[in-house]
């Protein structure tokens, strides 16, 4: 019994389980097994050649009956549980056999398969991309073995970031992985033509391979370096930029100083001229309450004439108080705020920065 797969025809000896064969489907040598398979509670059983742990579906087993001839067996199949798998490898662009064996090209597929997605993911960068990528690196991993985890954590750190360093990283975990998909290849000597050769033009790309995988390893420790000097330099911006609004908001010091000084001054100018008696008196009280506000306090009226009298010995009533605080509102000297049923009384703010 003969199968023909690509262009390389690879003969089953016989279907007895037990016997040492070549596999129809990946071209390595194998033990012919049946498998049983369970879906959607039933049970299917499947001629197989194991490769170690791993295993090629040849087709359908059937228990033959006495009245039933060997070549009345079904040749055709599809098996239920890897049909994902087999359409999806069928679906890969075939490469002349004799150039390169039949799981180099299987790798290669996968390494295009897993950079595209990881392409669809960088151009549009959403979950849903992001889930297909998973599902992509999970078959990866599962049927090469190769680990994906390092390129599965920079996918998910670009998704949150969508900067240029979580891109670049995303890219260094990407060639790890293709490099690991072909570097983590076994080539196994096939007695059949042209394998020798095809071996020995493999082996200088494997070396070749891990050398650039520890050229990237050290590429990226010196990449984690400058980022690392990046984030310092960051930090040092933001402290710049605070202290230069601290030093922004003192520069305005100077003028409120001098708005207030103008103020003192006008002031100084409209109790200036001479008077007698009573009138004396009350430019001797007004200036005696702007000093006592002047630093900046609110008070009621009896606590301004308790201060008054205690500082400058000028004995006034809590009448006269009120009296001057209200021409001094009216010039535009001090405020007053009504807080229940009393009255808080302060200096005005000067005007803000021009």
């Amino acid at each position: 019994m003969s199968r023909t797969r690509g262009n390389a025809k690879i003969e089953i000896l016989q279907f007895r389980e037990g016997a040492t064969v070549t596999c129809s489907r990946c071209g390595r040598t194998g033990v012919l097994k049946v498998d049983s398979f369970k879906a959607r509670g039933r049970e299917y059983k499947y001629w197989v050649v194991r490769h170690g742990e791993k295993r090629c579906i040849i087709k359908r087993y059937v228990e033959l009956k006495p009245t039933l001839s060997p070549q009345k067996v079904p040749t055709s199949f599809k098996p239920p549980l890897e049909e994902e798998k087999v359409k999806e490898e069928e679906a890969q662009v075939q490469v002349k056999a004799e150039a390169y064996p039949r799981e180099f090209q299987r790798r290669a597929w996968y390494a295009v398969k897993i950079g595209s997605s990881v392409g669809a993911l960088k151009e549009n960068p959403t979950k849903e991309n992001f889930e297909k990528l998973k599902a992509t690196a999970a078959q990866v991993e599962e049927r090469l073995g190769v680990a994906v985890g390092e390129l599965l954590k920079a996918a998910e750190d670009f998704l949150a970031a969508k900067t240029d360093t979580a891109k670049m990283r995303l890219n260094e975990a990407l060639t790890l992985v293709i490099i690991r998909i072909f570097s983590s290849l076994l080539i196994e000597r096939e007695k059949v033509k042209g394998g020798e050769a095809a071996i020995s033009a493999l082996t200088p790309l494997t070396a070749a391979l891990s050398s650039l995988e520890e050229k990237v390893s050290a590429l990226t420790e010196k990449v984690s370096a400058f980022t690392s000097i990046a984030t310092t330099v960051q930090s040092l911006e933001q402290r710049v930029n605070t202290l230069a609004e601290k030093l922004d908001a003192l520069s305005t010091l100077p003028a409120a100083v001098k708005t207030l000084e103008g103020k003192v001054a006008a002031l100084e100018e409209k109790l200036s001229p001479p008077v007698k008696g009573k009138q004396e008196r009350v430019r001797g009280l007004k200036r005696a309450i702007l000093e006592v506000l002047s630093d900046g306090k609110e008070r009621l009226s009896a606590d301004i004439a308790k201060e008054v009298f205690e500082r400058f010995s000028i004995e006034a009533s809590y009448s006269s108080v009120r009296g001057r605080l209200v021409e001094l509102a009216k010039l535009g000297l001090v405020t007053k705020e009504k807080r229940g049923e009393d009255w808080y009384w302060r200096l005005s703010s000067p005007p803000p920065r021009s």
